[in-house]
């Protein structure tokens, strides 16, 4: 069976327009399919491969309009793959994930190495998992004040904030995803 392959035509890296021969054998075998996630993009993107997806624009996600596009270009992020990897949403996700299994107490064994030094600041060197979740996203290792106050315009205020963030766990989704399509 040939299979024709959408082809992606890009005038920027922001913008991209897709060119899907009509008369594809992949169209009539997927027509049945009832896969979409329309509540987390753009109508003009919804029947995208999520390959297409994975490489294409930031600006595809609903809820991604010119004010937090400049705040994702401001932060170096520009392709889904770019924000699913980020890695102090990676950080945050992995803190978040652990901070419920610490709080127990102060039980730490005596000789124990175990630290995330490389991850936060010095004041967070000694903390435990949950109180470094509910510190303010700067205080990851390698994200200044002034970026910390880029992420509260867009309602990221601390590391849970940002291991939650909707725009983060859609490009995950869509990224690791894509690794399964035909």
């Amino acid at each position: 069976m040939i299979i024709a392959k959408p082809i992606l035509l890009y005038s920027s890296f922001k913008s991209f327009q897709r060119v899907v021969p009509k008369s594809t054998a992949l169209f009539s075998t997927l027509s049945n399919h009832k896969l979409n996630c329309e509540k987390a993009l753009k109508k003009a993107h919804e029947g995208e491969s999520l390959s297409q997806l994975a490489a294409g624009p930031i600006g595809v996600l609903q809820g991604i309009g010119p004010a937090n596009q400049e705040i994702f270009d401001k932060l170096g992020l520009e392709s889904i793959q770019d924000l699913a990897e980020y890695k102090f949403y990676k950080m945050a996700k992995s803190i978040t994930a652990l901070a419920d299994t610490s709080c127990e107490g102060d039980f730490r064994p005596e000789d124990s190495t175990m630290n995330i030094n490389k991850a936060v600041m010095k004041k967070g060197e000694t903390q435990a998992f949950c109180e470094i979740r509910d510190s303010p996203v700067a205080s990851l290792q390698g994200l200044s004040d002034e970026k910390g106050e880029m992420f509260s315009t867009i309602g990221v205020n601390s590391v849970e904030d940002l291991a939650n963030l909707k725009y983060c766990l859609w490009a995950e989704a869509i990224v690791e995803l894509s690794k399964y399509e035909e």
